[in-house]
C-alpha cells in the first residue's frame, strides 16, 4: 500500500532512472553524432547532390519521355511544399547531434525502466544484452521491412510507415519479453506469432529501388552502415544505462 514514508524512496529511484538515462543518452548521444558524420552524413549528401543533379538535367531535358515528364511533374510539385534542408554543415551536425541525443535519453529510459520492471541492479555487462535486445526490436526487425532511406528514394506513405514501424518494434520487443522471462511453452507460441506477424503481414508498399534516381548501391551502402551505426548506439546505451543505473544506487548502512 501506498504509504507518504515511501515517498522520498520513490523520488529516489525517479533520480535515480532520470539521471542514468540522460547520462548515458547524452554520452551515446555525443559519439554516435560524431560517427554519424564519419559514416552516413557523407552518404547522405552524395544523395542530396545526386537528387539536385538529376532534377536539374531533367528541367533541361526535351522530348517526349514519359520518365522525364514525371521526374519534372515531381520537381515541379516540390518547388510548391520545398522540404527542409540544413542551411550549413554546421546546423546539419547540431541538428543531428541534438536529435540523436534526444533519441538516446528516450530510448535510455526504456532500458533503465526495463532494469526496474526486473528488479535488475543494472551493470554494463547487463546493460549489453538489453541493448542488443533493444537493436533488435526498434532498427534490426523494422529495418527488415523498411530499410533505412536516403533522399529521394520512392517512399511509401509516411504514416503508414511510421505506423507499421512502430507495431513492428512494439511486437518484437513483447515477443523477445515473453522469450527470455517466461517458461510458458504456450506462450513461446504467442512471441513466435508476435514476430512475425508483422512481417507477415508486411511492410506498406513502397516503390522498387529501380523507379528511384538514387543508384542501388549507393542505398545499399547507406542501409548497412546505418544499421551497423545503430548497432553500436544501442550497445553503447544498453551499457551505459545500466552502468549509471547500478552507479547511482544508494547506498545501504
Amino acid at each position: 500500500a501506498f504509504s507518504l514514508f515511501s515517498l522520498p524512496l520513490n523520488l529516489i529511484m525517479i533520480r535515480r532512472l532520470f539521471s542514468s538515462a540522460i547520462l548515458a543518452g547524452v554520452l551515446a548521444g555525443l559519439v554516435i553524432s560524431l560517427l554519424y558524420q564519419f559514416t552516413t552524413v557523407p552518404l547522405i549528401v552524395e544523395a542530396e547532390e545526386f537528387e539536385t543533379k538529376q532534377s536539374a538535367d531533367a528541367r533541361y531535358t526535351t522530348g517526349s519521355d514519359n520518365f522525364v515528364v514525371h521526374l519534372v511533374h515531381n520537381n515541379d510539385s516540390k518547388s510548391d511544399h520545398p522540404e527542409w534542408e540544413p542551411a550549413s554543415v554546421v546546423e546539419r551536425i547540431v541538428y543531428t547531434s541534438l536529435t540523436t541525443i534526444i533519441s538516446g535519453v528516450g530510448f535510455a529510459l526504456l532500458v533503465v525502466s526495463a532494469l526496474v520492471i526486473r528488479g535488475s541492479s543494472g551493470g554494463f555487462r547487463i546493460g549489453v544484452l538489453w541493448g542488443i535486445g533493444g537493436f533488435a526490436a526498434f532498427i534490426l526487425a523494422p529495418a527488415a521491412g523498411l530499410p533505412p532511406e536516403l533522399p529521394g528514394m520512392m517512399k511509401a506513405e509516411l504514416i503508414g510507415r511510421q505506423f507499421w514501424w512502430l507495431g513492428t518494434a512494439i511486437v518484437t520487443a513483447t515477443g523477445l519479453w515473453i522469450l527470455v522471462f517466461y517458461k510458458n511453452p504456450y506462450l513461446y507460441i504467442l512471441a513466435t506469432v508476435l514476430l512475425l506477424a508483422p512481417h507477415v503481414l508486411g511492410a506498406p508498399i513502397q516503390h522498387s529501388i529501380q523507379g528511384s534516381i538514387i543508384p542501388a548501391e549507393l542505398a545499399a551502402k547507406f542501409s548497412t552502415v546505418s544499421i551497423g551505426v545503430n548497432f553500436i548506439f544501442w550497445l553503447m546505451l544498453g551499457g551505459l544505462s545500466a552502468h549509471f543505473f547500478k552507479k547511482f544506487q544508494p547506498k545501504t548502512a
